[in-house]
């Protein structure tokens, strides 16, 4: 492969050899729920990959989060592909680091991460404090709410989501039953896109109009729910969220209703769905509780 500095390969970031996958499957463990990042006073909206804690270190999708701060990612592929080095570039600053070595530049001077970028389902991770520390960001940590807070702006922020109290079981159950039960009442609602009113949905506006209705606020995009809503779970139950994508992307969000069927707004209006359906099990990727 050519020496040259290449841009992702992929417009996802996506690293897409074969060598790089199968390193990734043995990378770090699974990863957990909950982790967030944020900058300034937004989250970032993480579409596929997610940011993850291994050993105490916050470790972040570097495409993800340099694609927000708005800074340059430069790939260049080596030793036979399965290891990449990476060129950040941004807020007047040049980080140059290599998967697998502590041992960085930046602005051409000799430095040592914390923690060393690893390649992990075909994404660069880096650990939060590369970013912060060498292009001068503020980062905090707020374990209460599990987000790694980076202030680019030079500043000390606010955690921009807060968990929810846990309900007691019967609250929850009641509330579940509420969520579905109101779901129901607007089946055959046309479609719209960017719609979030009973004169027509999307899916995601479905979604977040239903749950607003028992003072539950979610994210605007099914994208955005599935990378910070909730927790995930094995098998979904009554009012749990369900997701489904294509490419590596989530692009459909509906409510789960029990036996095995889901409700959505969809091409053809807001209706009931089964996730046994040739099509719908074919993108499923999982569901999330929110309460």
């Amino acid at each position: 492969m050519s020496t040259k500095w290449l841009k992702s390969l992929v417009l996802s970031g996506a690293l897409v050899t074969t060598g790089l996958f199968a390193s990734a499957a043995t990378t770090h463990a699974a990863i957990p729920d909950g982790v967030k990042v944020q900058i300034n006073d937004h989250l970032v909206d993480f579409p596929d990959a997610m940011p993850y804690l291994y050993q105490g270190s916050l470790m972040i999708p570097l495409r993800a989060v340099a694609d927000d701060l708005g800074y340059k990612v430069e790939h260049q592929m080596i030793n036979n592909d399965s290891q990449v080095r990476v060129k950040v570039t941004g807020n007047g600053h040049v980080l140059e680091l290599e998967s697998g070595k502590v041992k960085a530049k930046v602005d051409n001077r000799s430095v040592t991460l914390r923690t060393p970028p690893v390649i992990k389902n075909g994404r660069v991770y880096v650990h939060i404090r590369s970013i912060g520390d060498h292009f001068g960001h503020i980062v905090q940590w707020d374990a209460n709410n599990e987000i790694g807070i980076l202030g680019a702006d030079g500043k000390y922020h606010a955690p921009a989501w807060y968990k929810p109290a846990v309900p007691d079981n019967d609250t929850a159950s009641s509330v579940k039953k509420a969520i579905v039960s109101t779901a129901k009442q607007y089946i055959g609602v046309p479609y719209q896109w960017g719609g979030t009113s009973p004169s027509g949905f999307d899916c995601s506006g479905f979604v977040t109009y239903i749950f607003n209705k028992q003072d539950i606020t979610l994210p605007r995009t099914s994208s955005g729910m599935y990378s910070s809503a909730g927790t995930s779970v094995s098998k979904p139950e009554q009012g749990d969220l369900v997701f489904f994508a294509s490419g590596g992307k989530v692009f459909h969000v509906g409510i789960y209703i029990g036996g095995n069927q889901f409700i959505s707004a969809t091409s053809d209006g807001v209706k009931i769905d089964s996730l046994g359906n040739s099509y719908w099990k074919n993108v499923y990727v999982g569901a999330k509780k929110v309460m």
